[in-house]
């Protein structure tokens, strides 16, 4: 004998919500790691493009400070050579210190913007500078004052200018000349200070030869010099770009004044500056990668941002879960219109079968001793019987009308509805319901003869089982244009407004009947209007009477049909 594999157990909702749950928890924590990788991903390209723009930055500083001091080297070099082959005293004075100067201006561009000379003394704390309406008694007093203070500072470690001259001539004293470049400012301006500082062998200054020029232009012509002959960045990232369209440069004494700027600066993401020392004057060079160049110096460009997939499989995810949802609510709705279904139809046949099997008995044990009540037990056997094949009918149309296989015949509606009506009556009489009719004579239309049956019937059995006992249902027919209409009218409760669509949908009943002594299962008027629609036509619930309050009293199914099904499939 075989035995049937056991049915699975379907989910409950505890293990439902429990899935659902899991599932909102494991795509949310799927979200958060997506995130947070981008976010590092993100964080670690920003902190690798600023340190290229740090490396960027300490080289152009080095290179910079490397270029202006060889220029100033070169500039100073024929007083390093009038002090070693002449020794510091007499001093020179700034004219004589100027002429010495400009001879170099032949072979040396560093000469360009100078706007004075000036000869420092240590030993008496003098200052003299050449002929400038910038050289203002106030302006010297205050290169003095730094020329003295920066040289008292912490010892020197540059390199000493080298004896051109070779060996330093007999009885001329012997001294060292070390480079100082300082920043300060004349009228707000900012300016460079370079000069030669003369030192004893002991290390004690003994004076200062220099010039003062406008910051920006040593540092503009250093700064363009390197960029036009130095790689600031390795050649493997800036792959023949050229650096001025890669990075943002921005130079700036120490007291934050602007010297050189190659473009403004409008994204600092990728950022970084490096600073000359103060000995070397301080000097600030910020650097920024331009973010439209940035994606070139990163092997395979810029991330993108994963935030849109990421948002999008988030509200797919939560798309799906309430599909889920949804399919779960209606897999249990289902589930308690099938059990309402089963209990309805079970219902509906325990009662006629009991009365069948009951009567039947009876008779056969010769238990009923009038022949009147013998008529009468048949006559309810014969009623019951017919319950019993309306609802197996009514079952097998509901069934057969989602197929809505239809074979619409002409047909005389007269005769036809008058023949369902007077099958249909016996049940009516049984509960005392009155049949009354009101047919269109000579009306000819295209139905299918079964269907027609089966529309008629559950539109009778609704008016019976929910109308008042002792009640007239009223069947009419009517010709309008090209269709026709079969009207059932009852003096029933009626249907509320807000019920009238519901009520055609499977398995519904109404609130009021929900849980009441009134059986049903709820599919009598689904299948009205199925059938109906296969024909082409509608059919609607219409209150005869209804009070100011909006109760409806007395129910009206209006069944609209064409004449002929050809026109209906030809439009």
């Amino acid at each position: 004998m075989k035995h049937r594999s056991p049915r699975p157990p379907a989910l409950t909702p505890s293990i439902m919500i429990g899935l659902v749950c899991f599932a909102v928890g494991l795509t949310a924590l799927l979200a958060y790691r997506a995130v947070e990788a981008s976010r590092a991903q993100h964080e670690l390209t920003e902190r690798t493009l600023q340190e290229y723009a740090g490396f960027a930055a300490f080289q152009l500083k080095s290179a910079t400070m490397a270029r202006m001091m060889g220029q100033h080297r070169q500039a100073l070099d024929p007083v390093v050579r009038w002090i070693n082959a002449r020794g510091p005293t007499p001093v020179l004075g700034a004219e004589r210190l100027a002429q010495l100067v400009k001879e170099q201006g032949t072979i040396c561009r560093c000469l360009d913007g100078i706007s004075f000379f000036y000869q420092v003394t240590f030993a008496d704390r003098r200052i003299e500078a050449s002929a400038s309406a910038l050289a203002t008694s106030d302006a010297l007093r205050r290169i003095r004052d730094t020329v003295l203070a920066q040289v008292q500072g912490p010892s020197r470690v540059e390199p000493a200018f080298a004896n051109p001259s070779g060996t330093r001539p007999i009885g001329v004293p012997l001294t060292s000349q070390y480079l100082v470049t300082i920043f300060g400012a004349i009228d707000a301006r900012p300016y460079l200070f370079t000069h030669a500082v003369s030192v004893d062998t002991s290390g004690i200054p003994l004076l200062a030869y220099g010039f003062a020029v406008p910051a920006e232009t040593p540092v503009s012509r250093a700064v363009q010099l390197v960029l036009s002959s130095q790689p600031v960045l390795p050649s493997t990232l800036t792959r023949g770009l050229h650096i001025d369209s890669i990075l943002t440069i921005t130079v700036r004494t120490p007291a934050r004044a602007l010297v050189y700027r190659n473009r403004v600066a409008t994204d600092t993401r990728y950022a970084a500056s490096d600073s000359l020392e103060p000995r070397q004057g301080g000097l600030q060079f910020e650097v920024a990668i331009v973010p439209t160049a940035a994606g070139q110096l990163i092997i395979g460009g810029l991330p993108r941002s994963r935030l849109p997939e990421i948002l999008a499989t988030a509200v797919l995810a939560v798309m799906l879960l309430g599909l889920l949802f949804y399919q779960y609510r209606r897999q249990e709705e289902l589930g308690r219109l099938r059990d309402e279904f089963v209990s309805g139809v079970s219902h509906e046949l325990r009662t006629p079968l009991s009365q069948i099997r009951l009567l039947a008995e009876l008779l056969r044990l010769g238990k009923v001793p009038t022949e009147e009540r013998r008529d009468r037990s048949l006559r309810i056997i014969d009623q019951e019987a017919r319950r019993l094949t309306f609802l197996v009918e009514s079952i097998l149309s509901f069934t057969s009308s989602q197929r809505a296989s239809l074979s619409p015949t002409a047909t005389d509606i007269s005769v036809d509805v008058e023949e369902i009506v007077s099958g249909f009556e016996p049940l009516a009489t049984a509960r005392g319901v009155r049949l009354l009719l009101q047919l269109a004579p000579a009306l000819t239309a295209d139905v299918d003869r079964g269907a027609l049956r089966q529309v008629l019937l559950n539109l009778l059995d609704n008016a019976v089982r929910y109308g008042p006992t002792g009640q007239t249902v009223t069947v009419a027919t009517a010709r309008a244009g090209a269709r026709w209409t079969l009207e059932v009218t009852d003096e029933g409760p009626g249907v509320p407004a807000s019920e009238r669509e519901a009520i055609f949908a499977p398995y519904y009943r109404l609130s009021r009947d929900m849980g009441g002594a009134v059986g049903g299962t709820g599919i009598g008027l689904a299948v009205v209007r199925r059938l109906v629609r296969a024909h082409g036509g509608d059919v609607q619930v219409q209150s005869v009477n209804e009070s100011d309050t909006g109760v409806a009293a007395g129910a009206r199914f209006v069944v609209s049909l064409p004449l002929s099904m050809m026109e209906t499939r030809t439009t």
